[in-house]
């Protein structure tokens, strides 16, 4: 905490003021006077152990009138703070303000002080006490104490103060820190209000562009709003940063194909799995085949189908490949492709490219191979009725040749 500059200012503020006070009750007697000059002495030469026993000696003597006692405890709580010793610091404020006996300006001023102290030794419900009183007296507060209030706030989980004096501070601030948006973007968060939590990250991606994470809040926060163009927006710039991960790369392309941009999600996968910063799983190798598919890029979908099989043996996309060579009449690669020993125990999947197979070879005129692979198509019943079309259309023709 920045507070041994104020409390020392305050305190030589104090002795002036004590010096000059025409008034008994806010003059110091001349023993404790002549103390703290000596104490301030001490504190100024960075004798702070003299100054301590000084101080406590002084206070141990008794007979000490409220406003001199006061002084001391002040004084006593600027040298434990400078030894880093805050929980007595703040317990020697404390004390200097249960007399009531400082001047105003002083007490209004040791009020800010104390919430810092209170606030660093996790005394958060005193220190909203003490910054409050502060609050009361002073016409225009500044940006950090309305975030010292708000600190102390969030961690008593009041996330409506939060926000309440988050947003009092940014106004005040050309460019605030980040922390402060962090402070008012954690209210937002906690009280589920994503419109505003979208609001407060759209600041900080524009005065911190390099900080990656936010743009990656803002596009989920978008997305979790149904603003799926928005976060699609944001997923691109962010990728265009080379802010984003394998995560949200796979993102980026799922949105891309969500938006019916199949080339884009195509040339972002094969990029991303060139350099290796995407797997060729099994998955990303499907993405990607769905959006050459999509983009009708054929030949390209062909490629990624064939590293499937081969890296993959799945027959899932062989079925899919042998699909898309009949949909191109491609015969013979497809007869290739599907005339194997399947390992599957998927009677659906099994039938379903035997029926493929059967098309293939009739078209081939392998008429023969055709009717045993639609006869072994009729095993299932969403294969069994097209299957047995074929069957009866082999057997037409039979006749009439």
């Amino acid at each position: 905490m920045n507070i041994k500059k104020i409390i020392y200012i305050l305190l030589l503020t104090l002795f002036i003021y004590a010096a000059n006070a025409g008034n008994s009750t806010s003059t110091l007697q001349t023993g404790t006077y002549s103390v703290l000059n000596k104490v301030q002495k001490d504190i100024e030469e960075g004798k702070n152990e003299e100054a301590l026993q000084k101080l406590k000696k002084i206070i141990s003597s008794g007979n000490i009138k409220d406003y001199d006692a006061a002084v001391i405890h002040q004084t006593l709580g600027f040298v434990e703070n400078s030894t880093g010793n805050f929980k007595a610091a703040a317990e020697s404020y404390l004390k200097a303000l249960s007399y009531n006996a400082l001047p105003e300006d002083i007490t209004h001023g040791l009020y800010y002080t104390v919430t810092q102290l209170l606030i660093y030794v996790e005394r958060y419900q005193e220190g909203i006490e003490y910054i409050l009183k502060w609050f009361a007296k002073e016409e225009k507060p500044k940006a950090e104490a309305y975030i010292l209030a708000a600190t102390a706030y969030y961690y008593l989980e009041n996330y409506p103060e939060v926000i309440s004096y988050t947003s009092r501070a940014l106004p005040l601030i050309k460019t605030p820190p980040l922390n402060w948006y962090e402070l008012l973007l954690a209210g937002y968060y906690e009280t589920e209000d994503l419109d505003n939590a979208a609001i407060v990250l759209e600041n900080i991606v524009v005065k911190y562009p390099m900080r990656k994470k936010y743009w990656i809040q803002l596009a989920g926060i978008y997305q979790r709003l149904g603003k799926d163009k928005k976060a699609l927006a944001i997923y691109e710039l962010a990728y265009s940063k080379d802010f984003l991960k394998k995560k949200q790369i796979m993102q980026l392309c799922k949105n891309y194909l969500y938006f019916e941009m199949p080339y884009k999600a195509a040339l972002v996968l094969e990029k991303e799995m060139a350099i290796g910063r995407i797997d060729s799983t099994l998955e990303s190798l499907n993405m990607l085949v769905d959006a050459w598919i999509l983009a009708q890029e054929s030949e390209k979908a062909e490629s990624v189908f064939n590293e499937i099989i081969n890296s993959y043996n799945d027959e899932k996309s062989r079925l899919r490949l042998g699909q898309l060579h009949i949909e191109n009449e491609k015969w013979e690669k497809a007869v290739d492709i599907l005339n194997i020993e399947l390992e599957s125990e998927d009677l659906t999947l099994i039938s379903k490219i035997n029926l493929l197979l059967g098309i293939a070879q009739f078209n081939t005129e392998n008429i023969a191979e055709a009717r045993i692979s639609f006869t072994q198509a009729l095993s299932d019943k969403s294969t069994k009725e097209q299957a047995e079309w074929w069957l009866d259309h082999i057997k037409r023709k039979g006749e009439k040749t």
